[in-house]
């Protein structure tokens, strides 16, 4: 079995909330290895006001990133993209350097908390025209998006990627975000899995206990997919299929609820 693919961290040192330090990126990536993650793709933010000279910026501080994890002899593979804050010209951004994830046609797309951009379905509608993969990070946590399951239900048909955070799982951001973020996942609405890393203690550069979550709640198949099969595409270039929300589930447990208003049901029970 291959080992596991983080897509999203903020393990790149010193240019964004992430790690403060060298030393903090290579204590974070030797702990991943521990839990047999193979590979990491760092994706500093990138916020609507930055320009080329930041991505260049990252581009720096990744070529000294690698330089220190092989002298350290550590077995991890590094490739570098970005969490790019949405905004106009979205297209355009994603042709710099740096910005695609693993130099990829997928592109990590961050949304800015409280409302919703009007602009947010035709920015990724002309991501897409333009030849490029959107991946929405952590919708889960978006308190308005998952209390619209209309712009949920239409940024799925526009076939939206979703990134899930393995902290919302196993509750790091609540209840309300862990209850949304499982029944994402049940229902088929995510892609992948992916540790949101900024240190290594708050929020750890970790996937273990998500993953043993997916695997004993949905099943092994399912955690293969989005832990592993479905980055490692990725990084490699490769298609990742749309799924509609089918998903295999366990012997004993109970489907998730198919039917119009799931998620506010879910949530509300929440309240």
């Amino acid at each position: 079995m291959a080992g596991m693919v983080d897509i999203h961290n903020h393990i790149l040192p010193q240019v964004d909330d992430g790690a403060d330090s060298l030393e903090t990126s290579l204590e974070m990536l030797r702990r991943g290895l521990q839990e047999g993650i193979e590979v990491a793709v760092l994706t500093p933010h990138f916020k609507p006001g930055d320009d080329q000279e930041k991505a260049e910026l990252h581009q720096q501080r990744f070529a000294q990133l690698q330089e220190a994890v092989a002298g350290a002899g550590m077995a991890i593979q590094l490739f570098l993209g970005a969490e790019v804050g949405f905004r106009f010209g979205l297209a355009e951004v994603a042709r710099w350097p740096g910005i695609p994830l693993a130099g990829s046609r997928y592109v990590l797309v961050d949304l800015p908390p409280g409302r919703l951009s009007g602009g947010l379905e035709k920015g990724m509608f002309e991501l897409r025209t333009a030849g490029f993969r959107p991946i929405l990070g952590h919708p889960e946590r978006h308190r308005q998006l998952t209390q619209d399951e209309d712009q949920l239900q239409r940024l799925r048909e526009q076939e939206l990627l979703f990134q899930i955070d393995a902290g919302s799982l196993t509750g790091r951001f609540g209840q309300r975000t862990q209850k949304a973020a499982r029944m994402l996942v049940e229902r088929g609405w995510a892609e992948f899995v992916a540790s949101d890393g900024h240190n290594l203690e708050k929020r750890p550069f970790t996937l273990r206990a998500a993953r043993q979550w997916v695997e004993e709640g949905v099943g092994p198949e399912e955690a293969q997919l989005l832990f592993s099969d479905n980055p490692w595409r990725l990084v490699r270039g490769e298609s990742i299929a749309f799924r509609e929300g089918q998903v295999r589930r366990i012997p004993g447990r109970p489907a998730p609820e198919r039917q119009r208003g799931w998620l506010s049901r879910l949530l509300g029970a929440g309240k």
